[in-house]
Order: structure tokens, then C-alpha cells, then sequence
């Protein structure tokens, strides 16, 4: 379809960079396809080469970023009975931060709760390996999965947090706050 990909990444991203600017502050029903296009400097026939319409658009962006962590979490995952929780934080951290403008508004309260959902589904395995919760023998099916909200809860509203703070502290301190605060004298797996 395309023959020039770095221009169509770039018009994909102005156009996104334009939306996001606008969904930060506003409903997304209250967003047109002219005020994306208008604020990108593309017309209208531009939006409609990559996207259906706005919820599509929304849609794609979400994709791609879930995409982008459940690789990550894939590739920390093979072939590892025991993760570096560490190293497997910070390699997440440095995704998010480097797409906070989308991450802090998605994990947040104007964010999809689809999104959340599917963001908690994704690093669960990897928070799980290193807690051990799923295969702990001394808890009940509901105690499993009251404990598996409760530190996806809150990592997510920790990260989420993180992300917004204008002076954000760096990864490795934050990492080892939360591991120092939250995950000590558990049992792992």
C-alpha cells in the first residue's frame, strides 16, 4: 500500500500526537476526525488511509502499546524458572516512561478500564513467578485471587502515579522502593 514506511510512521504519529493532546482533556466522543486532522496539518482524507474513525484510532494505539509490553513480558519469561525482578521492573518502567504521555492518561483514572484489565493479564505471570502465589499450597482459590488484585492494584496505581510525578524519582530507586516496601518477607516461589 505504502511505499515510503518512515512517512507513514510519521503521519500515523502526528496524527496520534494530535489526538492525545486533545483526549488528555476531553471525552473521546467529544473529539472529530477534523479537529485531529486540523491540529496535525493533514486533511481528512489522510486520517481515513490508517484509521476507520477515532475509536479505531484509540483502539490501535492501545494495541500497540499492550503489544509492546506482552513481548517484553514473553521474552522475561522463557526459560527462566526465577526472574530478576529488578531488571524485569526497570525493562517495563523504561517502556511506560518512554510512552507516559499515553501510559500515565490509559492506567489513570480518564484511562480504559479495558486497558487496565488487559495490562494486569499481561504482567501477571511475571509477578506471579517471582511471588508464587499461584502456586502456593496453603491458599484457597478466592485467597489467590484476592492477593493477585491486591499487588496488581497497586503496582499499577504505583507505576501510574510514577509516571505522573513532574519530578519523577529514577527507575532503579523506585524499583527498590517498592520491592524494599511491598514484596519483603513474602514467600517465593
Amino acid at each position: 500500500m505504502n511505499k515510503q514506511p518512515q512517512v507513514t510512521e510519521r503521519t500515523k504519529a502526528m496524527l496520534c500526537k494530535a489526538f492525545w493532546s486533545m483526549y488528555r482533556t476531553r471525552p473521546i466522543e467529544k473529539i472529530t476526525v477534523r479537529e485531529i486532522t486540523e491540529k496535525a496539518g493533514y486533511n481528512r482524507g489522510t486520517f481515513y488511509l490508517y484509521y476507520r474513525d477515532v475509536r479505531d484510532m484509540f483502539s490501535q494505539i492501545e494495541e500497540s502499546l499492550l503489544d509492546m509490553i506482552d513481548d517484553l513480558v514473553a521474552d522475561m519469561l522463557v526459560d527462566d524458572d526465577r526472574i530478576d525482578i529488578e531488571s524485569n521492573m526497570g525493562v517495563i518502567l523504561k517502556a511506560a516512561k518512554s510512552h507516559s504521555a499515553y501510559m500515565s492518561v490509559l492506567l489513570g483514572d480518564r484511562g480504559d478500564p479495558t486497558f487496565v484489565t488487559r495490562f494486569k493479564e499481561i504482567i501477571w505471570p511475571l509477578v506471579d513467578r517471582y511471588l508464587g502465589i499461584t502456586k502456593s499450597p496453603d491458599m484457597s482459590d478466592d485467597e489467590r485471587r484476592l492477593l493477585k488484585e491486591f499487588y496488581l492494584s497497586g503496582l499499577v496505581a504505583s507505576v501510574t502515579t510514577w509516571l505522573s510525578m513532574s519530578n519523577r524519582m529514577p527507575i532503579d530507586r523506585f524499583i527498590a522502593f517498592i520491592l524494599g516496601s511491598v514484596f519483603t518477607n513474602l514467600p517465593r516461589a
